[in-house]
């Protein structure tokens, strides 16, 4: 039987942590987010990088978009998704984009690596653990005020539309009248703005919202159903194909 991964996943307006006991090995996969993986203080994690190789890693960081392994049995991990278009993960997938796994300076992230393993083991609130998670964040990514880490204005309301109406259909045309573009122009704006096409963003989102709904109690059929996906098995699919595991194998404490 292939161990489930067990522990807390975390939500927050462009990012997720996900910490706890890793389970089975996640297979070659990418994803829309920038990922900070973070073994517990003395613990080491493998990646597959793009050419096929393996190593392990203190602390390391998958630029989004980016085919990877990972693989950390038995090991306490805490796993931070970041969005791209989001203001830090534009720091951060334009500072590490050229690299395919990149190996962290564990110095800098000491204090947050043992913050953020002392309060999940004392089953710190969930605030607590998102708090200690952004800190992270903004350690990697330094100063926020590049002009170059702002999203185009009509590409943001655009993402926040897509969130609010996740549940209906979503037509590129009707997203790109909306923020006054035409379907062409925004259609090429928005890959150059989060790095992927409208209709993979939108998938992306509705994984999202089905692994809310699946970790907050909900069935696997009522979870893909609530993100808008046909059945339980497209869900599982297009989890495995971006997260490398199934969805059965993550059980939420």
């Amino acid at each position: 039987m292939r161990p489930s991964a067990t522990g807390r996943i975390l939500f927050w307006r462009g990012g997720s942590l996900w910490i706890g006991l890793a389970g089975e090995a996640a297979v070659r996969h990418a994803h829309h987010a920038v990922q900070i993986a973070l073994p517990f203080p003395q613990g080491r994690v493998r990646f597959q990088d793009r050419t096929g190789t393996w190593a392990s890693y203190s602390a390391a960081l998958v630029p989004a978009h980016e085919p990877h392994a990972f693989e950390a049995r038995t090991q306490y991990v805490a796993q931070i998704f970041v969005d791209p278009e989001s203001r830090d993960g534009r720091i951060l997938q334009r500072r590490y984009h050229k690299q395919s796994v990149v190996a962290l300076q564990t110095a800098s992230l000491t204090q947050e690596n043992a913050d953020l393993a002392a309060s999940y083991h004392a089953r710190a609130k969930d605030g607590t653990l998102i708090d200690l998670a952004r800190r992270v964040i903004t350690t990697l990514s330094g100063d926020l005020t590049d002009p170059a880490s702002q999203t185009d204005d009509r590409i943001a309301r655009a993402v926040n539309l897509v969130r609010e109406q996740l549940g209906d259909s979503i037509p590129l045309a009707k997203i790109a009248s909306a923020v006054h573009l035409s379907p062409d122009r925004f259609r090429h704006l928005f890959v150059a703005e989060t790095g992927v096409t409208f209709r993979a963003y939108l998938l992306w989102q509705r994984l999202e919202r089905s692994l809310v709904a699946y970790i907050g109690g909900e069935s696997l059929t009522d979870a893909a159903l609530i993100g808008g996906f046909a059945d339980s098995a497209h869900f599982s699919r297009t989890f495995r194909r971006m997260f490398g595991i199934a969805p059965a194998s993550v059980r939420p404490e």
